[in-house]
C-alpha cells in the first residue's frame, strides 16, 4: 500500500463528505496551536479536494474560514431531508470552549460571506464528541458529548435558529456519565438509539424513545475509551477502543449475548488506540490507528490483523515518486 494523497502539517480533526456528489472531499478543523504564539486562540476550518485522477500528493483547498476557537471534533451531515436548502450538507464543529459552530460547506466553497449559519453553546467544556444521525429522515439530528460529562441532542432543521437541545435521559434519577464524554455514535439501523463513551471506561446505550439508558457497558480496568463504532449492518453490535497505553485493545460487543462481557478482544496495538472505522461495504473489516503510529485492518471473523500500515510505509508515495 502506498501514499496517494496527503495534507501536510495539519493537526486537525477530520470529517469526510457524506455526499455522493462529492465523495473525495474532506473537512478539517484545526486542533493545534501551530506557530501562532501564546495569544493565538483561533483555528481554521478547511475543505480539501482529493483528486485521485491527478498525479501528485497535494490536495487543493476548496474553501477555508477562520474560527474564534480551536476544534475538538467535527461532523458532516448530508442533510438529505433538506437537500434543496443544503446542497453541500451541513458541517458542525465542536470547539474547545464548549461552542458548536455550524457551516454551510457549499457556501464556504463558493466563498460566500455568510458561510457560518449559526452557533450554540450548551456545554461547559470542550465538545469532544459529535455525530450526525446517519438514518434516513434523521440527518438533522446532531449528538454531542463534552468534557462536562453531558450528552445532548440538537435538532438542526433550522441551523440559523437552533432549538434548545434535549438530554437522552431527562429524569433526575436516571443513569448519567460521571466522566468526560469522549465519543458519541448513533446506531446505524435504529434512529432513536445512541451510544456514548467516557474517559472512565463506561458506555451508555441510550433509547431516546424510552428516555433512558438501555444498557451500560463497562471496561473492567476503567480505562479511557477513545472511540466506538456500531456495526454498519447490525444494530446490536459495536466495538470500543481503549486509549490507554497500558491496555490498547478493541472490545467487540454483541448486545444480544452480554452487556457485561465483551464478545471478543482484539490485541495488536502497543500503545493507546486513537480511532476506528468500520467498513460499510464489508462488515468483516475494521480499521484502527494508534499512538504507536500503526494502522491495522482487522478481519473480525478471524479476529486478527490482515494488514498493517506503519508510519514509514504510509509516507512512501505511490510509484516511489511524488
Amino acid at each position: 500500500m502506498s501514499l496517494v494523497k496527503e495534507i501536510e502539517e495539519k493537526g486537525a480533526t477530520l470529517a469526510w463528505s457524506p455526499l455522493g456528489s462529492m465523495p473525495n472531499v474532506v473537512a478539517l478543523g484545526t486542533k493545534d496551536s501551530g506557530a501562532g504564539g501564546f495569544d493565538d486562540y483561533g483555528g481554521q476550518l478547511e475543505i480539501h479536494r482529493l483528486d485521485f485522477a491527478e498525479r501528485g500528493l497535494k490536495c487543493s483547498v476548496a474553501g477555508s474560514i477562520k474560527t474564534n476557537g480551536k476544534f475538538s471534533s467535527i461532523a458532516w451531515s448530508p442533510m438529505a431531508n433538506f437537500s434543496a436548502e443544503f446542497t453541500g450538507g451541513l458541517i458542525a464543529g465542536g470547539m474547545n470552549d464548549g461552542t458548536i459552530n455550524l457551516w454551510d460547506p457549499a457556501k464556504l466553497m463558493a466563498s460566500h460571506p455568510q458561510a457560518q449559519l449559526g452557533s450554540m453553546k450548551h456545554h461547559s467544556g470542550a465538545v469532544s464528541g459529535l455525530h450526525f444521525n446517519p438514518n434516513a429522515g434523521s440527518h438533522h439530528l446532531l449528538a454531542s458529548g463534552g468534557a462536562d460529562s453531558a450528552v445532548l441532542i440538537h435538532a438542526l432543521d433550522r441551523p440559523d435558529t437552533p432549538k434548545q437541545p434535549f438530554v437522552p435521559a431527562p429524569d433526575p434519577g436516571a443513569a448519567k456519565h460521571t466522566a468526560e464524554v469522549s465519543r458519541v455514535a448513533w446506531n446505524t439501523q435504529v434512529p432513536h438509539i445512541l451510544a456514548s463513551a467516557a474517559a472512565n471506561g463506561a458506555v451508555h446505550v441510550w433509547d431516546l424513545r424510552q428516555k433512558k439508558s438501555w444498557c451500560e457497558l463497562r471496561d473492567a480496568k476503567k480505562g479511557s475509551i477513545s472511540d466506538l463504532c456500531w456495526n454498519p449492518a447490525e444494530g446490536l453490535q459495536l466495538v470500543t477502543a481503549m486509549g490507554d497505553d497500558s491496555n490498547p485493545v478493541i472490545n467487540m460487543w454483541d448486545l444480544r449475548s452480554s452487556t457485561t462481557m465483551p464478545l471478543a478482544q482484539l490485541q495488536g496495538h502497543t500503545q493507546g488506540i486513537l480511532s476506528m472505522s468500520w467498513c460499510p461495504s464489508d462488515t468483516s473489516l475494521l480499521l484502527s490507528c494508534g499512538k504507536d503510529s500503526k494502522t491495522f485492518v482487522w478481519d473480525l471473523y478471524e479476529r486478527r490483523p490482515v494488514f498493517e500500515l506503519s508510519a514509514e510505509e504510509a509516507s512512501a508515495p505511490a510509484g516511489g515518486g511524488g
